[in-house]
């Protein structure tokens, strides 16, 4: 996916802009705050204003109240009265008085039993609060109290001359006091009152008193607040008539209904409007700072990124090696003092030179490169690219010049050995001498390649029929029949060669590769030094091959696998000598699948080592079920695999399930076929010695069907030869049978080992094996394979104190 390009001067602008917005932001955000804070402060000083002018000028209305009260009673000398009639009779007659002077509103006058002397009005709830607070504490007490108008209601006690209490009260309007604090703070003030219900509208809002009704109304009916918690807090901004005010309240009393408040109205019309033009210079100013540091920086910036723009558009230049083109851009400018980008644009034009001179290099060296990509470097024969590139020219020739296409796969066998026992710089010197032998073997218009490793292959083409390939084989053949000499050391290497070939200008190069390889396999499978033409069966092989070993690491997740066991028997006692353990796979679809069908194919894969691993693991467990029957000295014949065998972790293995299960390694016989045991007899001779040390004795299977040599029986410690079923089936019929038979136990006999024989299904074949000296009898004669999950009732049923125990049954024989 392509970016979106965007040029540095533009990132460095927008990254200028980006920090001025934010530096503006910051700066705006600190000056509102500033502003905000100011209103708050202005607000909370009207209110402490108003709250002290409130308590202001309710004490110098309760004062004057309490100096006229004691000035009263001096005068009617009612200390040295005996009783309170003359004090009643003065006060009656001095209410107007008070009306007109100090706008009290009534009076009452009580004794200390709360016996009416003199009332101008019925006895309120909240007079008789005071009048009880008074007589219990014996001192003047005062509140607001509050119905249709608000009062300062007043009570102090008096004392005659003959201790008799009497406590008088006076109610005062506060019309006087709201007038006062309206001329001292210039602010509107009214007394209003809320219903004690949850959700009151301004309908239900109350004007007692104020200083500008009109006004109190109109932002009383403007107010959206119904909250008055927020207002007692916060205060409410009103806006009314193109002018702002800021209302607060004070609590003044309550009664049970509605609770009643001070409201103090403030014009911050003209405050508002100074925040407001701060607020509006403020902008301004920034803005103006703003774009002028922005032109300032684009001005100072602008020569450096237009060198940047130059070089960098000049820079593509480079990377199209159009480098006189990039030379000729005018990036260099008279300069007193050198920067950074002068640095840079110093650097590229030298860069330039630089990159001139290594490009020719490059395009000469990538000449040669082409040349020693298509040649082997060892051998000096065509690689693979080569013979890919050839193959395929070949091939499409065909439909121009008809004829046929053939391609020899040649492997040396058992090059290994040499690069193992003399190193590579010999392997190498050989690969040489192989190649020219290969090379002298083919045409002048064939095509002779090295592979890869020990293989080659050899492209023929223009051929009339296979047969023409099937000679240049031969004739390979009989080359590597020579001795290869390298200096004092004389090496016998032999080859494998697969012939594959076509007359379809549609087949695919590697498909012709393919096949030769997978005939060149089959040459090897069948002992090497030979040569195979390919046919489609023998894909099917392969291709089943794979199949197969994909299907037993199924097989042996899914415990498809288990074991058959067939006894072995003494022939002179019929005491049994062992069982041998024999593979069988119960598949899901095609039901048993007899072991010759699967373990040759699988025979040298990693697969089957695996398989082998579990085999061995599952004989242990078999053993120790053994054991548990009684039987203690009955041995487990184990077969192993010519991979298995040489498998460097095989001794390791075999120790740890010893530990693990119990057991000793006299309990258990490994079986080998003569083809392993002569597929690398040094290495064999070290694994055997290194299990004979732990305890394990070893068989030899199938003896006769391949390399009997009396000459390995010597070097290896084996301990029991078992003769091939083979010859056992024919041993009464056929006297070369019987004769090969009788000269194996003479033999073995000789070498003092033990023989067993295979394949023993009938009684004469029994007789005449126990009269020439066969040690132990293996045959359906005696019983066919037990599935292990038999083995116990095998057991108890044929098996008693160790020997056989019951008739043959002939009908299973049959």
């Amino acid at each position: 996916m392509t970016k979106k390009f965007i040029s540095v001067p533009t990132k460095l602008l927008m990254l200028i802009v980006s920090t001025l917005l934010l530096l503006a932001i910051g700066f705006s955000a600190l000056s509102l705050s500033r502003l905000q804070d100011e209103y708050k402060q202005f607000q909370q000083h009207t209110l402490d204003q108003g709250q002290a002018q409130f308590v202001l000028h309710s004490d110098i209305l309760r004062s004057k109240l309490n100096v006229w009260i004691e000035s009263f009673a001096e005068i009617t000398q009612f200390s040295q009265q005996d009783n309170f009639t003359v004090f009643t009779e003065q006060l009656k007659n001095q209410f107007d008085g008070l009306q007109f002077n100090l706008n009290v509103e009534n009076v009452w006058l009580v004794d200390a039993k709360k016996n009416t002397l003199y009332i101008t009005s019925v006895i309120p709830s909240a007079v008789k609060e005071n009048i009880e607070q008074v007589l219990l504490y014996q001192r003047p007490y005062h509140q607001i109290y509050c119905q249709q108008q608000c009062q300062l209601l007043l009570s102090l006690p008096l004392l005659n001359n003959q201790g008799e209490v009497a406590v008088i009260t006076m109610s005062t309007s506060l019309v006087d006091m709201l007038y006062a604090i309206n001329t001292s703070l210039n602010s509107d003030v009214a007394v209003i009152s809320f219903p004690l219900v949850a959700n009151a509208t301004n309908n239900d809002i109350d004007i007692v008193s104020s200083s500008n009704m009109g006004l109190t109304q109109a932002l009383i009916d403007a107010n959206n607040e119904s909250n008055v918690d927020i207002v007692l807090k916060q205060g409410l901004q009103l806006d009314l008539n193109s002018r702002s005010y800021l209302v607060n309240i004070l609590p003044l009393a309550q009664s049970s209904q509605r609770a009643f408040y001070l409201s103090l109205i403030d014009d911050v019309t003209q405050f508002k409007e100074k925040n407001a033009q701060y607020r509006q210079q403020f902008l301004v100013s920034l803005s103006g700072i703003f774009l002028l540091l922005g032109f300032f920086v684009y001005f100072v910036a602008r020569p450096f990124t237009k060198r940047l723009l130059r070089l960098s558009g000049a820079l593509p230049l480079l990377a199209s090696k159009k480098f006189d083109q990039f030379r000729q851009v005018k990036l260099q400018r008279p300069i007193l003092f050198s920067d950074e980008l002068d640095v840079l644009t110093h650097s590229a034009l030298e860069l330039s030179y630089e990159l001139e001179q290594l490009n020719i290099e490059v395009e000469q060296k990538t000449k040669e490169l082409e040349n020693i990509a298509m040649y082997d470097l060892l051998t000096g024969l065509p690689n693979r690219n080569m013979l890919n590139y050839q193959l395929r020219k070949s091939i499409s020739n065909i439909g121009r010049f008809p004829g046929g296409v053939a391609v020899l796969f040649l492997d040396l066998d058992d090059f290994k050995k040499v690069n193992d026992s003399n190193g590579h710089t010999e392997g190498d010197k050989l690969l040489i001498q192989a190649a020219e032998r290969v090379r002298l073997s083919v045409g002048k218009i064939d095509l002779a390649c090295r592979f890869g490793g020990d293989e080659f292959v050899v492209v023929l083409g223009n051929l009339q029929s296979v047969n023409e390939a099937v000679t240049v084989a031969e004739q390979l053949l009989t080359q590597f029949k020579e001795p290869i000499r390298l200096g004092s050391s004389i090496f016998y290497v032999s080859t494998s060669i697969g012939i594959s070939y076509t007359e379809s200008a549609d087949e695919k190069a590697e498909d012709l590769i393919s096949h030769a390889d997978i005939a060149m396999y089959e040459a090897k499978d069948n002992g090497g030094g030979q040569y195979h033409v390919y046919y489609q069966a023998m894909y099917q092989r392969v291709a089943h091959k794979v199949m197969l070993e994909g299907e037993v690491r199924q097989a042996l997740a899914k415990q498809q696998f288990s074991l058959s066991l067939q006894p072995q028997l003494r022939a002179d006692n019929k005491k049994l000598y062992g069982f041998e353990a024999l593979l069988r796979w119960q598949h899901p679809e095609r039901g048993m699948i007899s072991p010759e069908d699967f373990i040759p194919i699988l025979e040298n894969s990693q697969h089957m080592i695996e398989l082998g691993y579990w085999i061995i693991h599952r004989c242990f467990e078999l053993a120790v079920l053994i054991k548990e029957q009684g039987l203690s000295d009955i041995k487990i014949a184990i077969n192993l695999s010519a991979g298995q065998f040489i498998d460097v972790n095989l001794p390791s293995y075999l120790q740890s399930l010893l530990k693990k299960f119990s057991l000793t390694a006299q309990d258990f016989e490994l079986e080998l076929t003569e083809q392993t045991l002569v597929k690398d007899i040094e290495h064999t001779i070290t694994m055997m010695d290194s299990l004979k040390v732990m305890g394990f004795s070893f068989a030899i299977d199938d003896f006769g069907t391949g390399y009997s040599s009396l000459a390995y029986l010597k070097k290896m410690p084996i301990d029991v030869i078992k003769i091939d079923k083979s010859f056992v089936f024919g041993m009464l019929e056929n006297h070369s049978d019987y004769q090969i038979i009788m000269s194996t136990i003479a033999m073995v006999k000789n070498l003092d080992l033990i023989v067993v024989a295979e394949g023993v299904e009938t009684a004469a074949q029994l007789r005449s094996l126990t009269e020439n000296g066969c040690n132990i009898i293996q045959g359906y004669y005696f019983s066919k394979p037990v599935p292990e999950v038999e083995l116990i009732e095998f057991i108890t049923t044929h098996i008693h104190d160790g020997h056989w125990k019951t008739q043959v049954d002939k009908a299973s024989i049959d």
